[in-house]
C-alpha cells in the first residue's frame, strides 16, 4: 500500500497564515480608535455632555497649600510620619499618596477622620462660643472609612493606614515623631485640640499646613485657632497659598514660604 504522505508542516509565527489575522486585528484597532475620536469630537461640541470632558481642578486645597505640603514631606523625608487630618473624598489623599510614589518616599500616609462629619463636641461650642448656627456648618457625614479604604485600594496604593475617630482623641504619641500633617477640620476646637497634642512630635524642619484660615466664613474657627496657637507658642503667621497658613518647627531644614 502506498504510504500516507507526510503531513503539511504548520505555517511559522508571523508567516503567510498569521499575516492577514495580524492585519485585520490592526485594522480593526485602528478603525476603534477613529470611532472613539470622533465619539469624543461629537461629545465635545454637544451641550450638557461635553462638560464631562472639561478640565477642573479636584482639590478642595489650593495650589500654595498642597506645594507647602509636598516641600514639607521632602524636606522630612526619613525623619518622621505623614499625616493627613479630615480626608473627606480623599483627593489630597490620592494626591499625597501620588507624591510619595513617584518620588519613591516609603512612609506611610496616616489619614484620620471621624467619616460621619463634625462630632457634636465641636459643632456645640461653634454654636455656644463662636456665634455659628449648626445649619451652617457644612454636612462631612456622608462619609465611609470601608468605601474609602477600597477606593485607595483600587487606585493600587497600600502605604496608607486610616484611623477613624476624632482627631483631638487620637492617641499621637504612638505615631510620632512626625514629620509633616495636613491639618483640615474646619472648627475651632478639634484644630486647637489637635495643634497642641501634634507640635510636640514635629520633627526640626517639619511642620503643619492648617486649611481655612480665612474669615468671614462658617469654617473660620481654623483661623482663631491658629491664630491663638502661634501667639501662645510665639510663632510667625506664615500664609500659604490663599486659604492656608503654615507651622513649621524651626530646624535644619527651614526654607520656603516665609512670615507675612
Amino acid at each position: 500500500m502506498p504510504e500516507n504522505p507526510p503531513p503539511s508542516p504548520s505555517p511559522a509565527p508571523g508567516g503567510p497564515a498569521a499575516g492577514p489575522s495580524l492585519s485585520v486585528i490592526r485594522t480593526l484597532n485602528r478603525r476603534a480608535r477613529g470611532l472613539m475620536t470622533m465619539a469624543k469630537r461629537v461629545a465635545y461640541r454637544l451641550p450638557g455632555v461635553r462638560t464631562a470632558l472639561f478640565p477642573e481642578y479636584r482639590y478642595w486645597l489650593d495650589p500654595g497649600e498642597l506645594a507647602a505640603m509636598v516641600e514639607l514631606i521632602d524636606g522630612t523625608r526619613g525623619r518622621g510620619a505623614l499625616v493627613e487630618i479630615g480626608v473627606a473624598r480623599g483627593d489630597t489623599s490620592v494626591f499625597l499618596l501620588e507624591h510619595l510614589r513617584t518620588t519613591g518616599d516609603p512612609r506611610t500616609l496616616v489619614l484620620v477622620d471621624t467619616f460621619d462629619g463634625f462630632t457634636r463636641e465641636s459643632i456645640d461650642y461653634e454654636v455656644a462660643n463662636r456665634d455659628k448656627r449648626s445649619r451652617e456648618l457644612s454636612d462631612y457625614s456622608y462619609g465611609n472609612a470601608r468605601v474609602f479604604d477600597h477606593s485607595m485600594a483600587r487606585l493600587g496604593y497600600s502605604n496608607y493606614r486610616i484611623i477613624e475617630g476624632d482627631c483631638s482623641k487620637v492617641d499621637w504619641s504612638g505615631i510620632g515623631p512626625i514629620g509633616a500633617v495636613l491639618l483640615d477640620v474646619d472648627l475651632y476646637l478639634p484644630t486647637l485640640e489637635t495643634l497642641e497634642a501634634i507640635w510636640p512630635l514635629i520633627v526640626p524642619g517639619g511642620g503643619v499646613v492648617v486649611d481655612d484660615c480665612v474669615e468671614p466664613a462658617w469654617c473660620d474657627g481654623a483661623l482663631q485657632a491658629y491664630r491663638e496657637f502661634i501667639a501662645r507658642h510665639d510663632l510667625p503667621f506664615i500664609r500659604v497659598g490663599g486659604k492656608g497658613a503654615l507651622l513649621r518647627k524651626p530646624g535644619p531644614v527651614d526654607a520656603g514660604p516665609r512670615p507675612a
